[in-house]
């Protein structure tokens, strides 16, 4: 089962793309001269027309907005202080983890990371200045994690305070799901016609699937299927998507396939009651107040590091086409 925010974000992007490549989103880029122009420098390193205008092309296609020139500018130079701040504690984002983390987002799309990067490509995002982001934005949290550890940390107290406030009890009903994954392997390197081959093996399992006792005994006979160790899963962990799949997915039978890294997954659920979750199973909650802290320790922590950077603003006009 995935709940994987990061593969999430991956699939929203890519269908973001798509659209803007058909919906021919795609700015005209400076001219070669003007892309060479240096916008601002940060501590010594430039930020150019360039790195201007792709990313604007990036937040047009990713967001279907176009923020004003100098918001982006400001982007550029707080990603600058983050790359060098990670830099100066020695963090470095290797490259094979740039390349997973961009992997992720091709898998999460069921597309081989080359045709990933194709698509980005045609739609005239410049791959390695996408790396960038993404390399800096990593180093980043790590950065976050040693210079504001307190951003990260939840306490039950903190989730009471929070329920309490909102009238709610630091107790409450949730759903357990009793549940066994079933996976379809589909081989490393297949091609697009074996995994869909398998997905319609899944699909017709699914429809047969009468029950957890005779199904799973069934499965463990099929040719390249693996039936994984039972698991049980509380509503209040479960993402709102997920919890809605189990919810009206009868007692006993398959959730539809879905991919997942090494093959076509199904989900039994074998029982499904009502229990009670004390505060520390609040995932929902807990992810709130981590979201809001975060988002705070990210602020002061730039701000600070913004205040002993020397910037220096060049021409920040928009470029003659």
């Amino acid at each position: 089962m995935r709940t994987d925010t990061a593969q999430n974000r991956a699939r929203w992007i890519l269908a973001a793309i798509t659209f803007a490549v058909a919906a021919g989103i795609l700015p005209l880029l400076p001219t070669p001269v003007a892309a060479q122009q240096i916008v601002a420098l940060v501590n010594g390193q430039p930020i150019t027309a360039l790195d201007v205008a792709q990313r604007l092309k990036l937040h047009q296609i990713t967001a279907r907005r176009s923020p004003p020139r100098q918001d982006v500018i400001e982007e550029l130079i707080n990603e600058k202080i983050k790359i060098q701040q990670a830099a100066r504690l020695g963090i470095v984002i290797p490259d094979s983890d740039v390349d997973r983390l961009l992997g992720q987002m091709a898998q999460s799309s069921g597309r081989k990371p080359a045709d990933f990067a194709a698509e980005l490509t045609r739609s005239g995002i410049d791959v390695p200045r996408f790396k960038i982001r993404i390399r800096a934005e990593s180093g980043w949290r790590q950065v976050m994690q040693q210079q504001s550890p307190a951003s990260f940390m939840v306490r039950d107290a903190d989730i009471v305070a929070l329920l309490m406030s909102r009238g709610q009890a630091p107790q409450i009903s949730a759903i357990q799901y009793s549940l066994r994954q079933i996976v379809f392997v589909v081989p490393r390197g297949s091609s697009d016609a074996v995994r869909l081959g398998r997905a319609r093996e899944a699909e017709a399992f699914r429809k047969a699937f009468t029950n957890c006792q005779d199904g799973l005994a069934i499965a463990r006979q099929q040719r390249e299927v693996v039936v994984k160790d039972p698991v049980v899963r509380l509503s209040t962990d479960l993402n709102t998507r997920l919890r809605e799949l189990l919810d009206k997915t009868p007692i006993g039978a398959l959730t539809p396939p879905e991919p997942i890294p090494g093959g076509i997954e199904v989900v039994a659920v074998c029982d499904r009651k009502e229990t009670i979750a004390d505060v520390s199973a609040r995932r929902e909650m807990r992810e709130e107040l981590l979201g809001k802290r975060i988002q705070l320790g990210d602020k002061e922590l730039l701000d600070k590091f913004r205040a002993r950077s020397i910037i220096e603003y060049r021409n920040t006009a928009e470029p003659r086409r």
